[in-house]
């Protein structure tokens, strides 16, 4: 009997165990695409609806991102650009944790007798008391804004706090401290000793790479640049060569999309032209000259981003004189 008996408690055990372990997962209710996450802050993975976000992960969203996780009554919503971690600790007792670097949050939790949900960001942590609130972290502020209940809110470097209610607001800028807003009336502000930030600003860390590296692969790539421009035109340069009796022949640009015909010069036999991709370069005519040749080959202009293209123009040309 004693060993049943001992069976059937430590079953019990896991059982409880396991409940509130099921009870403590954060599920995903909603996802986009670009929400994932990050165990050992290197490998992100794609969260899909129905799946458990592991405790301790990071979870970011890109440029239009969003992720919304549910647990019982509770929930947190990812705005687009969001990079945070939550964590939950306790069994009799559970408290979470939220860490915000940077991006927006809506968050609805459930009211307990005690606070048990606590939100840290690079300039203010908000101590949770049962509520329907907002964060939102930039790379110099953070700010606070509750639609229900109550949310005390305290500033690390200027040593503030204040007691945020509906419809009432606290942002803390690096500089300039705790400012507070209210419809009917502000949130009071009480001094209190400062302290360090639990996370850093999004600047002074790798994991922000997962929310840059988003934002760069949706952004539209930036207008090609031809390295080869000129003032008279983009294309390629064509160089003619011949004797002359005189002097060399004059020099003619082209258009980007023109033919380049070279100067005419008195007693040459041929000049230099520069001719656009999609042009030719003919080669000078001289007048009281013996026939000469000019030739030569030019190479189009090279665009980055496939904004052009590689190829040659023939500018060569052969031209003839008669002795008058």
């Amino acid at each position: 009997m004693s060993i049943i008996f001992r069976l059937l408690f430590a079953a019990s055990i896991l059982l409880t165990t396991a409940a509130f372990a099921a009870a403590d997962d954060w599920r995903v209710v909603k996802a986009t695409t670009q929400a994932k996450y990050t165990v050992d802050r290197a490998n992100w993975l794609d969260l899909h609806v129905g799946e458990v976000v592991p405790n301790r992960a990071w979870v970011s969203t890109g440029p239009r991102g969003r992720l919304q996780l549910a647990r019982g009554v509770e929930s947190i919503t990812f705005q687009p650009n969001t990079l945070a971690s939550i964590t939950t600790s306790g069994v009799m007792s559970r408290k979470t944790e939220v860490v915000q670097q940077v991006g927006s949050m809506d968050l609805e939790i459930e009211k307990r007798s005690q606070p048990h949900t606590t939100v840290q960001t690079p300039y203010l942590a908000a101590v949770v008391k049962g509520t329907v609130f907002h964060v939102t972290v930039g790379k110099t502020k953070a700010s606070v804004s509750v639609d229900r209940g109550l949310v005390q809110v305290t500033s690390f470097a200027s040593g503030q706090l204040s007691n945020v209610g509906p419809r009432q607001s606290a942002t803390v800028d690096s500089k300039a401290g705790m400012t507070v807003k209210g419809e009917l009336s502000k949130p009071k502000i009480t001094t209190v000793a400062p302290s360090v930030a639990k996370v850093p600003a999004v600047a002074t860390t790798k994991l922000a790479g997962a929310v840059e590296a988003s934002a760069a692969k949706n952004t539209p790539s930036a207008a090609a640049k031809n390295t080869n421009s000129s003032k008279a035109g983009v294309g390629g340069n064509g160089k003619g060569s011949g004797s002359s009796s005189n002097g060399t022949g004059g020099n003619g640009n082209s258009g980007s999309n023109g033919n380049g015909n070279s100067g005419k010069g008195d007693s040459n036999s041929g000049g230099k032209s520069n001719s656009s991709s999609s042009g030719h370069g003919n080669g000078g005519k001289g007048d009281n000259d013996s026939g000469g040749s000019s030739s030569g080959h030019g190479n189009s202009g090279k665009g980055d981003n496939n904004s052009g293209g590689k190829g040659k123009d023939n500018s060569g040309g052969s031209g003839k004189g008669k002795d008058k």
